[in-house]
């Protein structure tokens, strides 16, 4: 069963068997495989996110969140090919998809693998200023740590309950078996080495990813359930091995990958989305320095319809 989008209104369900989210209302998934439903992923088993990820996306239908997504240049976000169709709207870096961060409308969702794999890009209306993630050379070899990261349902069977407020993220390893349904080594990733835990209901297109030195680069898009169970957390998750889709990416966005720009100016505190500043505080973002011109929390210095940050150039 893939983990298939639901969007996060008055309620989560599972739509088809990919891992996303979507309410009751939601415009309909691609048509569920033979066991009748549906598994759009949370992080089941995990604790709410230790930090501020600038590429994580919430990728939004006008109910609310429906899908994850990483932030791979300025413009362009990497999901689930199951995800795109009905998507208005994305959220970048916050640890909360109704809150903080930036969010921006979309240009484009249509730009699938030709392969047929559930692999998509989206493109944003405007660039925005949070920092992309570099994608990792390779996924890793068998046994390496890799996190996993989303807004995806937290409790383990099909509409057991709402997804989080709260950024999700768990540790787990990459698997040489235990993805069977349909599973590709070539073009996809086995995910999850502990019973009940992993991805669920609302993490789908949502980012696997895994420390080089000392930075975040992104390995896997969260596809499916790795035996098709309707229950998660009783099997590994599928996610598309993302460094394998390189070449078409840098095909359809253009380029390669925008590097992450220098996160801190000397002896300037970085930007956290927890902190509440206040008129005259200064923080370094992007590689630049900024000037508080307001109270603001969560608010991204350059994003928003306020100015609440000046912009104080370069480091």
């Amino acid at each position: 069963m893939r983990f298939k989008k639901f969007a996060i209104g008055a309620g989560i369900g599972l739509a088809a068997v990919a891992l996303a989210i979507g309410t009751p209302s939601a415009s309909a998934a691609p048509p569920p495989p033979s066991d009748g439903g549906t598994v759009a992923p949370l992080i089941i088993g995990g604790g709410n996110a230790t930090e501020t990820y600038s590429f994580m996306v919430s990728l939004q239908t006008s109910a609310g969140h429906a899908c994850g997504g990483s932030l791979i240049t300025p413009q362009w976000v990497v999901t689930a090919k199951h995800c795109v169709g009905s998507l208005s709207r994305a959220r970048i870096g916050t640890t909360t998809w109704n809150s903080g961060g930036t969010l921006v409308g979309i240009a484009s969702q249509n730009n699938t693998d030709p392969g047929g794999r559930d692999i998509a890009l989206v493109k944003l209306a405007q660039p925005v200023q949070q920092t992309p993630i570099a994608i990792a050379a390779d996924a890793g070899a068998t046994g390496t740590a890799t996190r996993l990261i989303g807004w995806g349902q937290t409790c383990p069977t099909r509409g057991c309950g709402g997804a989080p407020t709260n950024l999700q993220q768990i540790d787990v390893k990459v698997l040489s078996s235990g993805c069977t349904d349909g599973f590709d080594p070539s073009k996809e990733l086995c995910l999850g080495d502990r019973q009940g835990t992993g991805a669920c209901y609302g993490d789908s297109g949502g980012p696997a990813v895994r420390s080089v030195g000392g930075r975040w680069e992104l390995t896997g898009a969260t596809s499916r359930a790795g035996q098709g169970q309707a229950t998660c957390g009783q099997a590994p998750a599928i996610y598309m091995n993302v460094p394998a889709y390189k070449t078409w990416i840098n095909q359809v966005t253009g380029g390669g990958t925008t590097p992450p720009p220098p996160g801190n100016c000397t002896g300037v505190p970085a930007w956290n989305a927890s902190v509440l500043y206040y008129p005259g505080d200064r923080v370094s973002y992007s590689g630049r320095r900024w000037e508080s011109t307001w109270y603001n929390r969560a608010q991204a210095p350059g994003s928003g319809p306020y100015a609440y940050w000046r912009d104080l150039g370069a480091c």
